[in-house]
């Protein structure tokens, strides 16, 4: 519960007695306002039976900790002294882990609300959390199916705020695309933006639309408004991505621009000091190979703050950016390794020993290798690994098997759940005799940690390999149903093995269920399936394959309903799983960084120790802005993707949407889509402007090329107002940013040609048009004197006649 966490905030004691304090340090208090604004408009509890104390209190508390964070100045708070420090990353830290993966929105959106001023304020003491949360919370949320649009916006509108720091991004990037024992948490961030700017179109068209088999349930009834709800938060999140992805762009510009007026004309400098001089020259902690130093990063951070130490010799030191070149060398080593793998695991093996990511020699080393990169590696091929005969090698696959098995935790698991857990990581392989290896070290690991609850290893392996069968059987469409295997079956099968006694029936009953339905498979076989529209081996619904009274719940909204449980149940799930995972993830960084205190540690453990401690700000770090340069590189290629698909379809507006969107909908998408066009637009020119200053000529070439085929100059298109938009920010560009485009002035030099070209023409068609006009104006004019003169001369000959007959009288 979030509601006791602001009282933790000013206790003096943890719950297992007092929280860690310096020597003599006070006990840090948080005063809050005379009338804290979320406390004073708090309205009376409506008397209905929505209403729900607990979690009101939640939101309350919540409302105050964000009040608390926010009005209080970053230097104070980084002083509040140890105890409090220990409270942010305990409790408050854990609270926020749970309530992120809430169904409730508020309780979502103030969570995230209040990471953001824990990262700007925080930030150096919290590292080791902040990437478990992005990493293990805000990406899973993106990327999985059941969360719905309303969590991903949320997610998305953090990241905006997070990035629209230029301070709070620089550091980021130093303290983890730049660290070899963490993850690229700049870079994977901004390919996440990347991915969520595209959903919900058409790969390859860029607009908007629907597959064929399922495209009826759209026509009418709840199927067409669900699908224009759906089109709707489409369009909203994917402009939101877009603003995130600007926002890096802006935090690049702004940290390397420093606009200088001469002369009252804009000009761009780098700076006032050179390179050498602006950079912190760190000791050599990795080599040319990318092998460890007796110096670790942290450790050569604190000596080259040192003026009187060696760190100032330039010649002999690396950046923190050119250790993000080591690290980037790192992950193409790992990539060539990960293929090899894929090919024959012993060839891989062998490269990455070669390339010093692991001991190819040491079975625990191989085994954390294989488990730390299981999501890279062909997971049948560690399976057929892992399952070698025990003569193979002298033994050694079976002693990465057993140290694979060691290094996993199953305590206070369910059995059926540690059995998916140990086979996430690999495929089982065909034979049997290499499952019965595989199985036994589970089922020996699994009762070690969980005494009690199996008299036996072999009990616990023969119960195993009977979950293994009963997950094939039901789950197989190869067997008729008649013929699956039931209840009273599974526990007849498993009668008398228990050390020759039985399993509780009631732990039988609820595995087979448990596994009935949800069959243990990987999970890149889940998202197979689902991309085929298949699950558990049945094909999707669709109106073709449904029944009357079937088809009739697309129309009417029934079939909907179900679907939004089914994607609550199982994102409730994925919370849960996100909640273990990532406090799994905290205790052992927790406690390596405990073990690692007062002891000696090997190079490797020293390095992963400080690194998940130490924080790099850029004031410290010594750079101005040569960290931009690797930024920019990482963000210029997803960015360009994102605003080059917005402009070319009008963020989805162009193709098929016009002919199923009924007119309220079309103006909005049209409002949307000018949004999208200035944000992609402005963010054109922020990266050509970046690029020219970093000397990064590919992306600068690159994107005024793209923006110049967006006007559609010179080609036989209509153009419209977004192609004009285009054509203006190109014009813009020679104008403001003349002196950053070097031989991209070619294009537009070829933009003025053609806007030349059309002008001619414009005005050859207004020359003719008026001539036309003139041409009417005197046919008009003549046709209108010979109507006179015709009814002139008619006047005159009747004049003539009738004078005569006067003369007669």
């Amino acid at each position: 519960s979030a509601a006791p966490q602001a009282i933790v905030l000013t206790s003096n004691a943890g719950p297992e007695g007092a929280a860690p304090s310096g020597a003599g340090a006070a006990s840090p208090t948080v005063a809050l306002p005379e009338a804290a604004p979320a406390a004073a408009t708090v309205p009376p509890p409506p008397i209905d039976d929505a209403y729900d104390p607990a979690l009101e209190s939640r939101i309350l508390a919540l409302k105050l900790l964000l009040h608390i964070l926010r009005h209080s100045s970053a230097p104070i708070i980084l002083e509040a002294g140890p105890q409090f420090h220990y409270a942010v990353r305990q409790y408050l830290c854990t609270s926020l882990l749970k309530n992120t993966t809430s169904l409730d929105t508020t309780m979502v959106e103030l969570s995230l609300r209040l990471f953001v001023p824990l990262i700007r304020n925080f930030r150096s003491l919290l590292k080791t959390e902040i990437e478990a949360f992005v990493t293990n919370v805000f990406f899973v949320i993106l990327d999985s199916k059941n969360s719905t649009v309303q969590h991903k916006l949320l997610v998305v509108t953090l990241f905006e705020e997070i990035c629209s720091d230029a301070t709070t991004l620089a550091e980021i990037f130093l303290n983890y695309d730049c660290d070899l024992s963490a993850v690229d948490l700049f870079s994977r961030i901004v390919n996440a933006l990347g991915k969520v700017a595209r959903v919900g179109l058409s790969d390859g068209t860029g607009s908007e639309g629907y597959d064929a088999p399922s495209s009826l349930q759209f026509v009418a009834g709840a199927g067409a408004i669900r699908a224009e709800m759906t089109r709707l938060d489409h369009r909203e999140l994917r402009l939101a991505a877009m603003k995130a992805m600007r926002q890096v762009l802006a935090s690049l510009h702004s940290s390397i621009v420093i606009p200088v007026n001469h002369g009252g004309e804009g000009k761009y400098y780098l700076g006032d000091i050179s390179h050498d001089e602006a950079s912190l020259q760190l000791n050599n902690a990795l080599n040319v190979n990318g092998d460890y130093n007796e110096k670790t990063i942290a450790e050569a951070v604190e000596q080259s703050m040192d003026p009187s130490s060696d760190a100032a010799d330039a010649t002999a030191k690396k950046t923190l950016v050119e250790m993000y070149d080591s690290k980037k060398k790192r992950r193409e080593e790992e990539s060539q390794a990960a293929l090899k793998f894929n090919q024959k695991p012993i060839a891989g093996l062998k490269f990455a020993g070669e390339c010093g990511h692991v001991d190819a020699s040491d079975p625990t080393d191989v085994a954390r290798y294989l488990l730390q990169n299981k999501d890279a590696f062909d997971k049948a091929q560690i399976g057929e690994y892992l399952g070698r005969e025990k003569e193979w090698q002298d033994g050694f696959a079976l002693k990465v098997l057993r140290a694979y098995g060691d290094a996993l935790d199953f305590k206070a698991m369910p059995f059926d759940d540690a059995i998916r857990y140990y086979l996430s990581g690999f495929r089982l392989p065909g034979e049997a005799q290499k499952i019965d290896r595989i199985m036994e070290v589970f089922a020996a690991r699994y009762t070690d940690q969980n005494p009690g609850i199996f008299p036996t290893a072999d009990s616990a392996f023969i119960l195993a390999f009977s979950i293994i069968m009963l997950n094939t059987d039901l789950h197989n469409p190869a067997i008729k149903e008649d013929r699956k295997m039931t209840i009273a079956s599974f526990i007849r099968m498993n009668s008398g093995v228990c050390d020759g006694g039985d399993f509780p029936d009631e732990m039988l009953t609820e595995i087979f269920g448990r596994i009935k339905n949800d069959p243990i498979s990987l999970k890149e076989d889940d998202d197979a399936r689902e991309s085929a529209g298949v699950g558990n081996g049945k094909s999707a619904a669709t109106p073709a394959t449904l029944s009357t009274a079937g088809l009739s719940d697309f129309f009417f909204g029934s079939h909907y309903v179900d679907q939004d449980k089914t994607r609550e149940v199982n994102y409730q799930k994925e919370g849960d799983q996100i909640v273990r995972d990532t406090e799994s993830m905290l205790r052992r960084r927790r406690k390596a960084t405990k073990s690692g205190s007062g002891s000696k540690k090997t190079l490797r453990d020293s390095l992963k120790k400080n690194a998940s401690v130490k924080f790099v700000g850029t004031a410290d770090s010594g750079l101005r802005d040569e960290y931009v340069t690797p930024m920019f590189d990482v963000a210029w290629g997803p960015a360009m993707a994102v605003f080059s698909t917005a402009i070319e379809s009008a963020n989805g507006t162009d193709g098929i949407l016009a002919s199923i969107a009924t007119e309220e909908e079309m103006d909005h998408a049209v409002d949307n889509a000018a949004l999208a066009i200035e944000v992609s637009l402005n963010g054109f020119q922020l990266a050509i402007c970046i690029a020219g200053l970093c000397g990064n000529h590919t992306a600068r070439d690159a994107y005024v090329r793209a923006l110049y085929n967006f006007t559609l100059l010179g080609s036989s298109h209509l153009l419209a107002d977004r192609h004009i938009q285009c054509v203006q920010s190109l014009l813009r560009l020679g104008r403001d940013d003349s002196e950053l485009l070097g031989v991209t002035w070619e294009h537009i030099f070829r933009a003025l040609t053609e806007i030349y070209r059309l002008h001619q023409v414009w005005e050859g068609m207004a020359r003719n048009e008026r001539k036309e006009i003139k041409a009417r104006e005197r046919a008009a004019r003549r046709v209108e004197k010979e109507a006179l003169a015709a009814a002139s001369q008619s006047d005159d000959s009747g004049r003539s006649v009738d004078t005569p007959e006067s003369d007669d009288d």
